[in-house]
Order: C-alpha cells, then sequence, then structure tokens
C-alpha cells in the first residue's frame, strides 16, 4: 500500500489540518488538558496523512528545522550524566512539543497568508473571550489580585500570549491589505490587549510590549515613504515614550518622599499614656513616613483583636506576620501604631490587613504605580537585608544567586538534565539561603537554568540554534516572527520559559508557525 493511501481525508486534508490549528490556537488561552487533546490530533492527523518520504524529503532540505529540535535532543544529551532519571522524563516530557510542533508544522502542507490570518484571528478571539471573562469575574469581585485573571496559568505565559496576539492585531492593521472597517477593528484589539497586558500587573509582559513597541515603531517608519508620515509617527512616538518615562519619574520620586525625622522630638507617650517604642535608625518606610517610630504593641495588639478574628501574633491570609502587615498598614496612612491609629482604620482597611494588604495603595488593584511601589521597595528590603520569602523580586535575586553558583561549579559539563532540581537544592543548603523551603526555586531564567544544566558547550548551541535558524531563513525581516521571536527570548530573562507545559507550548508553536509554515512566501 502506497503512504497517500493511508490518508482518509483526502484533498480535504489540509482543511482539517488548519482546523486543528484553530482549535489549538483557541483553547490554548483556556485549558492545559485541551491544548494536549488538540495537539495530539495534530500528530494523528500527521500520522493518518502518510506521506511520510515526502515529509522527511521537507525536513532534510530545512536543516533550520533539525537545529531548531535539537533544543530537545540536547535534553537527551543530558541524560548520560544524570542520576535522577524520574525527574528527567518528567522534564522530556514537559518539552515534548519543542520536539513535534516544528516537524509537524515543517512537514505539513504549507499555508497561504489569509490561512496564517484565519488562524491568528481565532487566538485574539479567544484571547478576548478570557479577557471578557476576567472582567466578569472582577465585575462580581472575585478578584482580589490583578494576576488572577490568567486563571490556572501563569500571569506570565497569559502575558505572553497577550503581547503575541496585540502585535499580530497591530501587523494586520499597519501592514495586512485588510479594509479600513477591519484594520479598525484590529487597532481596536491592540489598544485593548496593550490595557490589559498593564492591568495583569506582569513586569515581564510589560517590558516585552515596549520592546515590541520600539520594534514596531521602527520597523513602519522604514517602511514609509512620505517624510511628512515619518515625522508625524516619530513625533507621536517620542510623545508615548515621554508620557511613559515622566510617569516613572513621578512614581520614583513619590516612592523616595520622606518625612522630615527629628529624633529628639518625638513624643513619648500616647494618649493612653502608654510608652511609645521608638527605631528612629531604622530606614523602611511606606509611602515616605518611617515605620519603625510611633509603636505601641500593647494597644496595638488590644485594639486590633477588638475588630479582627485574626490574632494579633497570627499570621494573615498571605501568610506573613499579622502585626507586620498591620503596621505597615498603619505607617501607609500616616496613622500611629496604637490605639488611636487603629479605630481610624475602616471595615475595608480591616479587610485588606487580614487579606495580607501592607500599603494602602495596593487597593487599587489595577493601577500602574503599586507596581513599581512594590519593586522598589523590595529592592530597598534587599540592600537591608531583609528575609526574601513571600517577596518575588527578592526571590528572583536568591534564585538567580544559586543559579550562577551551581554554574561556577559545573561549568563545561553542567549538572545533566534530571540533577538540575537536586543542584538547586544542594546549592541553597550550601548557601544557607533564607528562603523557605517551598520557596527555593530555580534560576526563574532560561539562560541561566540551560547554562546550569548543560555546560558552556550546550548553552552555546542552545543559543545557536535559537539564532541562526532565523538567520538562515532570513525571517528576521518577518514582522509577525519576529514579534514572536523577540517575546519568547525576551521572557527567558525573567522566567524559566521551556520548563512548563504552556511555556514549551508558547515557545515550539509561535516560532515554528511563523517560521515553517509558510517557507515558499516572501512578505512583501
Amino acid at each position: 500500500m502506497s503512504s497517500k493511501k493511508l490518508s482518509v481525508f483526502g484533498k480535504n486534508h489540509k482543511t482539517v489540518y488548519i482546523l486543528l490549528l484553530s482549535v489549538f490556537v483557541a483553547v490554548m488561552p483556556h485549558s492545559r488538558i485541551l491544548l494536549s487533546m488538540s495537539e495530539i490530533g495534530l500528530v494523528l492527523l500527521w500520522l493518518i496523512e502518510g506521506n511520510f518520504k515526502i515529509k522527511f524529503q521537507k525536513l532534510k532540505q530545512s536543516p533550520e528545522v533539525i537545529l531548531f529540535i535539537s533544543i530537545f535532543f540536547i535534553h537527551i544529551l543530558g541524560l548520560l550524566h544524570t542520576e535522577n532519571f524520574s525527574y528527567a522524563f518528567k522534564d522530556l516530557k514537559i518539552k515534548l512539543p519543542v520536539l513535534i510542533l516544528p516537524v509537524i508544522i515543517a512537514s505539513s502542507p504549507e499555508l497561504r497568508k489569509k490561512d496564517i490570518q484565519k488562524i491568528l484571528n481565532i487566538f485574539i478571539i479567544s484571547l478576548i473571550l478570557k479577557n471578557l471573562y476576567g472582567i466578569f469575574l472582577i465585575l462580581r469581585g472575585d478578584i482580589d489580585n490583578p494576576q488572577q485573571l490568567a486563571g490556572s496559568f501563569s500571569h506570565i505565559r497569559y502575558a505572553l500570549m497577550l503581547n503575541i496576539a496585540a502585535f499580530s492585531g497591530l501587523y494586520f492593521f499597519l501592514f495586512s491589505s485588510s479594509n479600513k472597517k477591519s484594520k479598525i477593528l484590529y487597532l481596536i484589539t491592540f489598544i485593548w490587549f496593550g490595557i490589559f497586558i498593564f492591568i495583569l500587573h506582569s513586569v515581564t509582559g510589560w517590558v516585552i510590549f515596549a520592546v515590541l513597541i520600539i520594534f514596531s515603531f521602527v520597523k513602519s517608519i522604514s517602511e514609509q515613504e512620505k517624510n511628512t508620515v515619518k515625522i508625524i509617527s516619530a513625533l507621536f512616538f517620542v510623545i508615548i515614550i515621554s508620557g511613559f518615562s515622566f510617569y516613572i519619574f513621578r512614581a520614583v520620586t513619590e516612592f523616595y518622599k520622606s518625612d522630615v525625622l527629628i529624633p529628639s522630638e518625638l513624643e513619648r507617650y500616647t494618649k493612653e499614656g502608654n510608652v511609645y517604642s521608638h527605631n528612629p535608625d531604622s530606614e523602611q518606610k511606606e509611602n515616605g513616613h518611617y515605620t519603625n517610630i510611633y509603636i505601641c504593641e500593647k494597644e496595638l495588639k488590644e485594639a486590633w483583636e477588638k475588630r479582627s478574628r485574626i490574632p494579633y501574633y497570627g499570621r494573615d491570609k498571605k501568610n506573613q506576620p499579622l502585626k507586620q502587615t498591620l503596621i505597615r498598614y498603619l505607617t501607609s496612612e500616616g496613622l500611629r501604631k496604637d490605639k488611636e491609629g487603629v479605630s481610624e482604620l475602616s471595615a475595608e482597611d480591616i479587610r485588606n490587613i487580614e487579606n495580607g494588604m501592607t500599603n494602602r495603595i495596593f487597593a487599587d488593584k489595577f493601577s500602574l504605580y503599586p507596581k513599581i511601589y512594590e519593586i522598589l521597595w523590595q529592592a530597598e528590603r534587599y540592600k537591608s537585608g531583609e528575609t526574601p520569602d513571600n517577596k518575588s523580586i527578592l526571590q528572583r535575586l536568591e534564585f538567580l544567586k544559586a543559579g550562577k553558583e551551581i554554574i561556577k561549579r559545573n561549568f563545561w559539563s553542567g549538572v545533566g538534565t534530571g540533577d538540575i532540581k537536586d543542584a538547586y537544592e544542594k546549592q541553597y543548603a550550601d548557601m544557607h539561603s533564607r528562603l523557605s523551603e517551598k520557596h527555593r526555586l530555580r534560576s526563574h531564567n532560561q539562560y541561566i537554568t540551560i547554562f546550569a544544566t548543560f555546560g558552556v558547550f550546550g548553552f552555546l548551541w542552545f543559543v545557536f540554534a535559537l539564532i541562526y535558524p532565523v538567520v538562515k531563513t532570513k525571517k528576521y525581516k518577518d514582522y509577525l516572527f519576529m514579534i514572536s521571536f523577540l517575546t519568547v527570548i525576551l521572557s527567558m530573562f525573567n522566567e524559566d520559559t521551556l520548563e512548563t507545559q504552556m511555556g514549551a507550548t508558547i515557545f515550539a508553536f509561535f516560532l515554528s508557525f511563523f517560521m515553517f509554515a509558510e517557507k515558499n512566501e516572501t512578505e512583501k
């Protein structure tokens, strides 16, 4: 029997293939299980079609495909000096999309531009529906933290998808031949996703969005022929950058505003006649107010326990010491830490403190400033040697420190595919890390993880396998490819993108889709 007879779809095979790709992108923002099922569907279709000689011939003629999937095979090589095979096989399972998706897309029927646009339209619509559901949850009061908008996924992975969808919409607005009505809808889509990325409070998402804005501006200007349009576009860009820079400047200035503290003038007694505790040498502040002055724990405990069921020496709902949350919150309001200060708190303030909110500004859940404040505050606390637990920025610095030490010890060969987790656990113990056991994670930097796992040669091959296919296929000229490429490589500076199923799928699918699906057409 010839291989062609294996296909049960005949001439409709390409239609089924496009349908499965559409289902794949439609379920991607919503369900890991459905995503896995749609990936299995793509594999089955690829097998049912047959024509394996033609497929392998296609792959042989595209060495960049082999180079790309070599990222998976360096993990196979990493088994040679692995001891923990249980973890290694789990890791390989997570990274299967890096092997499967490039092979399927590169050896399947090539897609036309309008096919790619239809698939991306479905992806955009699917994300809009998820956004609308998130807004519904906000209005219903079910969202306490903007990052919960991602649902069961990491908010960082969600931000990656939003960025790819946003700038796909911008591409169709700027460069496609769509009609005016469609272009307006694409522009609205871009603005919608941009706003949602900022609401999501993903710093990684913000950085990627900013870089893609600059990239889009440069590409748009370079393709304009009229000088007037170039000048207007440049002015618009300068206005946006200036406005954002001014906002950041004001936020940083506001953070570093401070009360004037004269230790000799600090009052010694509360209105109830109890003694205040003062530590004017402490630099810790909230909204410019000194935290460790005007504290009377006796009054604080009595006043707090009359208004809340959580004990003063208990823990808030974020598992932080309640008394520290209370003291910081009162300070952020400019109140003294005594009976009078607690009496001025509203019922909403009490709920905020019970929920672990340490500063009143965090009640504004969807503003940009609280996130900037949090980053600056954590940086200041890191300088003063505070424990990094439950502080995302401080934890990441500790992760990076551990990763760099592992690289130093295993520079040439790395620790192997299955032993990276064990290596981190040992390193945290050796450096007497102040992180609690549950927070002792990997570096949250894919490049450091690859270096620590496979050594310097494995790391160099990983970078080469990422960059050379782009150069070989000249995809750096392709806007849609570049937005996915920049999104992925930037995310890997602040995230172990390939260490989760969703991250590996985003990485493998979008790079493969934009690099291999439309090989024989060049962008005009």
